[in-house]
Formats: structure tokens, sequence, C-alpha cells
């Protein structure tokens, strides 16, 4: 199973009278759900629900729409307080679709491999750097970068096609769905394989 893959859930922490209390997602919910302990409502958290999605960008688009839909009491969207999940998830979807465009865009004018992943994993931290988010992620990204990384670049192994896309101009859905219809063994070689810093 590869990184973007994973599994993950929608969880929600609930008082013991049926308030809703926060709306979040994660790989692990139970460990994620401590963190809100030390708030100021954490004392009233009786229970958690999960909800599981196969990838955590698919939980982050149902966590988004959860918010939104049922109003839990301490989801903070939208203030300056707090940046939520769906202006997060929103600037990591569009990072990587500057990711793969820059490397794309390198790899057609000519670029070896290791210059389009680098050339890509650059767009990637300048785009969130500039996003103004998530500072402490963004670092992270920058680090791998400088100290001779190509982050987020598992996929980016030859790239194969199938009717007439690349495997790098796919999305994870069509991916997923072109494995499970046998047009690829793996599209993901275990040496290509890195983790997603997500959380």
């Amino acid at each position: 199973m590869t990184p973007e893959e994973r599994p993950a859930a929608v969880y929600r922490l609930w008082a013991a009278d049926g308030t809703l209390l926060y709306i979040g997602s994660a790989y692990n919910p139970e460990e994620r759900s401590k963190a809100h302990h030390h708030k100021s409502w954490g004392s009233l958290v009786a229970r958690r629900t999960d909800e599981w999605h196969l990838t955590r960008e698919d939980a982050f688009e149902a966590e988004a729409r959860a918010i939104g839909r049922e109003r839990p009491a301490h989801n903070v969207i939208g203030t300056p307080r707090h940046t939520g999940p769906a202006e997060r998830g929103r600037v990591m979807r569009e990072a990587s679709d500057a990711r793969w465009r820059v490397a794309l865009a390198a790899a057609r004018a000519g670029a070896t491999l290791v210059e389009a992943r680098r050339a890509g994993g650059w767009a990637e931290v300048e785009y969130v750097e500039a996003s103004g988010l998530m500072a402490s992620y963004a670092a992270k990204l920058r680090a791998q970068m400088e100290s001779g990384g190509t982050y987020n670049s598992r996929n980016m192994s030859v790239p194969g096609a199938h009717n007439g896309k690349l495997t790098w101009e796919m999305t994870s859905r069509e991916l997923r769905e072109a494995r499970v219809a046998g047009v690829f063994g793996s599209v993901h070689p275990p040496a290509q394989r890195t983790s997603r810093v997500n959380e």
C-alpha cells in the first residue's frame, strides 16, 4: 500500500449530552484526539466516533464538508486563531499540483529524473511558503530539500502511460482505479516510496 492510499479517518469528539465538540482528521485518530485533552473544552469529551476514508486527501475533503454541515462547537475555521482543514487541504493540493506541473515541464524540457524531481520539490516548498500557512510544515519541506532530498517524489519513477496520460499526470484516484483494473501492476516501486508529512 502506497502512502497516498493509506486510510485516514474523520473523527468526531462528543460531549456526554450529545453535543458535537470537534471534527478533525488524522491517520491515527486515537493519538490525534489526545492532543485536544489540554484544551479548555477537553474535559467535556465523553466519546469519539471515526469515519474512515481511503486516503488522507479524501478525509480532508470529508472533514471540510462535515464541519460546514454539522457546525461543531469548537472548530474555528476562518478565524485568525486557526487555519482550518479545508484551507490547509486546499494549499496542500495546490502545492502538489505545482510540484507535478513543474516536474513534468522539466522532464519534457530534457531534465534528468533527479533534476525534474528536485525542480518539482522546490516548487512545492515555495508554494507552501508563499501561502503564509503551516510554517512548521513548510520549514520541514525546505529542510528536506536543502539536505538534498526530493520531497514527495515517490510517484516520479519513469512514467508509464494509460489512455494517453502519463502516470505523473494522473491523480491518486486515477492511479488507484488503474491498478484495480489491472492496468498497472505497480507504479510505486519500493525504492521510490517515502513518507508524506501531513500531520
